[in-house]
């Protein structure tokens, strides 16, 4: 690192926040896909633009995100859709 310049360092740093980005979203749509072959449909399907670029949330706090949006009736259907062995399916 004695060696490098701040202009190879900004390159490197950059490189890097990109790769970091590119595997965000390839997590991303690898768990859409697997939320998809699951093969059961939820009420209120999730988009796969939802999963890479989620909606933004307009001042609501992440906190108050996650009550609104992973009720107690919507984890119950996840699990349903997620164990339907546990569930009788």
């Amino acid at each position: 690192m004695d060696s490098v310049t701040p202009y190879q360092f900004n390159l490197l740093r950059e490189g890097f926040n990109q790769r970091q980005k590119f595997e965000l979203d390839r997590s991303k749509y690898i768990a859409y896909w697997v939320y998809k072959m699951a093969g059961k449909v939820v009420e209120d399907p999730v988009g796969l633009q939802d999963f890479i670029d989620p909606p933004e949330n307009e001042g609501q706090d992440l906190e108050s995100y996650i009550k609104e949006r992973f009720t107690p009736e919507k984890m119950e259907q996840y699990d349903k859709l997620f164990n339907p062995g546990k569930h009788g399916g």
